[in-house]
C-alpha cells in the first residue's frame, strides 16, 4: 500500500505538530517494513528528526516551494494533492489541520484540536475564519479521523455531526529515542512554563499568581518562560515590568531539544495554565522528567495528568499561587507528586501510538480496495 504523508510545516524548528511528526514517523518505520511511505516536507525542515529516516520503504521527498503562508497553502491545497494522485497513492495522510481542496484518494486526517472554534482569540479574526473554512473542507474529504484525546474526539463528533466510528482516539507519547524517564538529582529553584506566549496559553494567570507569592519566595524562586513570542508577549512583558519583577522572570525563547531537556530536568515545578489544549504535550514532557506538575483543569489536560498533577480552574490565580506555596512548604508532597508523574507517563507508549496509527492507515486503505 502507498501512503503519502503531507509533512509540510511552516517552521524551521520543530514544535507542536513538528514534535508529533518526529515521534510518529520514526516509530512507524520501526514497525512497518511493508507499506511504502512517501513523505513530503519543506526544504527548510532539514533539521527535523524524521528527515533522517533511512529505510527502503520510506521515501523522503524534499519540496523546494515558497514558505510564505499564501504560497505554501496554495501548493498544499492543489499541487500536492495532484502529485499524490499521480503517485496513485492508496492513502493521503494529513497529520495536522491542512488546507486541502482536492481529494486525491482516501484520506486519513489527524486533527489534534478545534482551537479555531473553542478559543478563536488564539488567532487573528481573519486567520481564525480561514482556519475554520479549510478545517470544514478537510473534515468533509476525510474517510477517517485520528485525534489525540477523548475531549477532541467528542468535540469533533458534536461540532461536525460525525459518527463515533469515524473517529479514533490515539493519545500522544514521547520519542523513546530522544527522551528517557528519569528522576532528577539536582533540583534548582525555578518554576517553569513551556509553550508559545500567546493568549490561549493563559500566561496572565501565572504572572498574577507569581506576583502574589511572598517576596522571600520570589527572591528564591525564579520564573522561567520557554517558548517563542506570540500574540500575548507584549502584554505579559508589560505585566512583568509593571510589577517590578523583571529580574525574577526570565524569557528564555525557543530552546533546542537538549537545552529544553535540561530546563525541564532541574525545574522545581512545571506550571501549565493553558485555557485549551488538544492534548497538553508539555505536561507529559515534564512528568517524564520527574518534575511535579501544576496545570489547569480545562479541555483535554486532565486526561494527560490524571491524578498525578495538581489542577486549578484556569482563571483562579489564587488557587495557582496556593499550589506553588504548598510545593515549597511541603517537600514530601512535591517529591510524591514527582513520583506519581513518572508512573503516570508510562501509560503513554510510543509503540502503542505507532501500532494504533498503522492499524487506522491499514484499515482505511483496505476499505478502499474492498
Amino acid at each position: 500500500m502507498k501512503i503519502a504523508v503531507n509533512a509540510v510545516l511552516a517552521y524551521e524548528q520543530p514544535r507542536g505538530i513538528g514534535n508529533y511528526l518526529n515521534i510518529i514517523l520514526p516509530a512507524l518505520a520501526d514497525i512497518d517494513k511493508t507499506n511504502e511511505y512517501y513523505i513530503y516536507y519543506g526544504r527548510w525542515m532539514r533539521n527535523y528528526i524524521f528527515t533522517g529516516i533511512k529505510q527502503d520503504n520510506f521515501h523522503l521527498i524534499e519540496l523546494d516551494i515558497n514558505n510564505s503562508q499564501v504560497g505554501r497553502n496554495l501548493f498544499l491545497s492543489v499541487r500536492l494533492p495532484l502529485m499524490v494522485r499521480r503517485l496513485k497513492a492508496d492513502i493521503y495522510w494529513l497529520p495536522d489541520s491542512r488546507a486541502t481542496l482536492i481529494k486525491p484518494c482516501r484520506v486519513v486526517s489527524t486533527i489534534h484540536d478545534l482551537a479555531e472554534y473553542v478559543v478563536p482569540e488564539k488567532y487573528s479574526p481573519i486567520v481564525a475564519f480561514v482556519r475554520r473554512t479549510y478545517l470544514k473542507r478537510q473534515v468533509a474529504i476525510s474517510d477517517h479521523i485520528i485525534t489525540v484525546s477523548d475531549y477532541s474526539g467528542k468535540d469533533l463528533c458534536s461540532r461536525f455531526g460525525l459518527p463515533d466510528d469515524m473517529i479514533t482516539v490515539i493519545p500522544l507519547a514521547l520519542n523513546k529515542q530522544t527522551y528517557r524517564i528519569q528522576q532528577p538529582d539536582d533540583v534548582q529553584d525555578y518554576f517553569l512554563f513551556v509553550g508559545e506566549i500567546e493568549r490561549a496559553k493563559n500566561l496572565n494567570v501565572l504572572i498574577r499568581a507569581y506576583i502574589q507569592l511572598d517576596k522571600e519566595i520570589r527572591d528564591r524562586f525564579e520564573l522561567r518562560i520557554v517558548g517563542k513570542k506570540g500574540n500575548n508577549y507584549e502584554e505579559i512583558l508589560s505585566m512583568v515590568r509593571d510589577a517590578g519583577i523583571e529580574d525574577r522572570v526570565r524569557f528564555c525563547g525557543y530552546l533546542s531539544d537538549e537545552e529544553l531537556d535540561e530546563m525541564y530536568l532541574h525545574a522545581y515545578a512545571f506550571v501549565f495554565p493553558s485555557l485549551f489544549e488538544g492534548f497538553g504535550f508539555p505536561v507529559l514532557e515534564a512528568m517524564t522528567r520527574g518534575v511535579p506538575v501544576i496545570c489547569s483543569d480545562s479541555s483535554s489536560i486532565p486526561e494527560v495528568g490524571g491524578d498525578a498533577v495538581l489542577t486549578f480552574e484556569p482563571h483562579d490565580d489564587r488557587a495557582l499561587a496556593g499550589h506553588l506555596k504548598e510545593l515549597i512548604v511541603n517537600k514530601e508532597h512535591r517529591n510524591r507528586l514527582a513520583g506519581q508523574g513518572i508512573d503516570r507517563c508510562r501509560h503513554f507508549n510510543t509503540d502503542t501510538l505507532a501500532r494504533n496509527t498503522l492499524e487506522v492507515l491499514d484499515r482505511t486503505g483496505t476499505e478502499s480496495s474492498g
